[in-house]
């Protein structure tokens, strides 16, 4: 199993914070409901006893049917890898980092040119991800554009699983009939329908549309997902200020609403649903009038959204290490690092975020790198301090005395890795040595660790049958409609 243990979470919401944010979240779902565009998804509330208008598609659903969904038996979810070492369990106790994904551009490795993405691109940070001690889950950072449309998902799919054998976090599925196809895909690597069922080595994100609005092929494709066994982001992204209030506490309500109703549908559609609340809310930037995904607020946010998630008795999914800025740099490192430390210590199930730029449009491989150091060093901050017999050391002390050295005790290297953090990029020589040693930068360190994890064979490659039956639904999908 996977993941950072958390010790001493940092809660930004108290027990009241949590109790007035669900309490406003089920008054607004009886008094002004949620679009729900799915015939099925409607046809399920109403049979439950929710109100639901035809005209607008609006239900308002009863404060009773939510107690009753979220007072329900918890479903355990557990997002397995091809290599069962890669498994990682969303238990509440651990924080699991995953890419961003479904950039359309890449920053090309060898002349930086920014382009459009191909299935090449995707393949190669695969490949890079599997280098990451702390990337745990990996969603297809990029489309493959070089392909059509119509059978673009399912190659990403394709390439996605022929190299890395970690979990595949898939933000695709606009149908019931596509989520359909991509699950096939799965089965046929996993080794059926019923060993993808034990062992779901691909979960999905649905997006909700903010403010209030639910999909129509979305959530058929949640519940298709849900029918297979295969775990379902519902994914909220009000943003503060422009599709929800400006206030924080506003619009975690909003999106608690919109996570609560897309619970009800899927748990009535499938009890046992594998369930997770994505959240990936941050504010609109009043001068740019763009997403401020590299700001602290989408890390308070995130914290928050994960103690509703706990309150509700599913795993969290939410947005962290994201930049707004283009390229890599100082501006990337401010927005990451800000947000990265109140989600990992906000105790998040699943970060999303590491690798993209520029708002999750943009790969850039050495980030990769960059921000797997980042995630090293909160992960440090998160262990905090162990205070105890051993630690406090006491009878080292007394041993070592007055003005001599603890370098060469037995008692330093046992403890040395565990106690301090080590870089693998940072470089904290003097200026002359790094100045004797070419003036590298940390970019172009983290380009040298690309270029090692590109050379490394692909772990758990698929076997040539598999790979032709995946080409097999993938043609399937390319053909014409009769």
């Amino acid at each position: 199993m996977t993941g950072i243990p958390i010790r001493r979470p940092y809660p930004v919401l108290t027990k009241e914070d949590i109790r007035q944010i669900h309490e406003a979240a089920a008054a607004g779902l009886e008094r002004v409901g949620v679009q729900v565009g799915s015939a099925e998804g409607r046809r399920l509330l109403r049979e439950a006893g929710a109100t639901v208008d035809e005209t607008t598609e609006v239900a308002k659903i009863p404060r009773a049917l939510v107690d009753e969904i979220v007072k329900a038996r918890k479903v355990r979810v557990v997002l397995r890898g091809r290599d069962a070492s890669q498994d990682a369990d969303l238990d509440f106790n651990h924080v699991h980092l995953c890419n961003d994904g479904t950039g359309p551009l890449t920053l090309d490795f060898e002349s930086g040119e920014r382009r459009l993405s191909t299935s090449e691109d995707l393949a190669q940070s695969a490949r890079v991800s599997n280098a990451l001690e702390n990337l745990h889950v990996f969603w297809p950072m990029v489309t493959a554009q070089d392909v059509p449309p119509s059978v673009r998902d399912y190659v990403d799919l394709k390439v996605s699983l022929m190299n890395t054998p970690k979990h595949i976090l898939y933000a695709s599925g606009a149908s019931g009939d596509q989520a359909r196809r991509l699950v096939r895909m799965a089965a046929a690597v996993a080794g059926g329908e019923k060993a993808l069922r034990r062992r779901p080595i691909i979960s999905s994100v649905q997006t909700t549309i903010a403010p209030l609005q639910h999909d129509g092929g979305m959530m058929d494709a949640a519940f298709a997902f849900g029918a297979a066994g295969v775990p379902a982001a519902i994914f909220t992204m009000p943003t503060p200020g422009a599709s929800g209030p400006v206030t924080l506490a506003g619009s975690v309500a909003v999106a608690a609403m919109e996570f609560l109703a897309a619970m009800v549908e899927c748990r009535l559609a499938n009890p046992r649903s594998p369930l997770i609340w994505g959240c990936g809310l941050a504010p609109l930037d009043m001068r740019t009038t763009t997403r401020a995904s590299g700001s602290p607020e989408h890390g308070l946010t995130g914290a928050a959204v994960t103690q509703m998630a706990h309150f509700y008795g599913v795993p969290s999914l939410v947005g962290g290490f994201d930049a707004t800025t283009s390229v890599p740099g100082t501006q990337a490192a401010i927005e990451k690092f800000s947000q990265g430390l109140s989600v990992v210590l906000g105790g998040a199930d699943l970060i999303v975020g590491l690798g993209l730029l520029e708002d999750a449009k943009t790969l850039s491989l050495e980030q990769l790198f960059i921000d797997d150091e980042m995630v090293r060093m909160i992960r440090r901050i998160a262990d905090g301090i162990v205070v105890n017999e051993e630690t406090l050391a006491l009878d080292v002390i007394e041993k070592v005395g007055i003005g001599k050295t603890f370098l060469g005790q037995r008692h330093t290297m046992q403890h040395l890795r565990e106690e301090q953090f080590i870089p693998r990029l940072i470089d904290r020589r003097s200026y002359d040595l790094w100045a004797r040693d070419g003036r590298r930068s940390l970019e172009d360190r983290a380009r040298e660790k690309v270029k090692e994890a590109l050379a490394a064979p692909v772990p758990f490659p698929l076997e040539p049958d598999v790979v032709g039956r995946l080409d097999a639904i993938i043609q399937e999908a390319a053909a014409p409609a009769a």
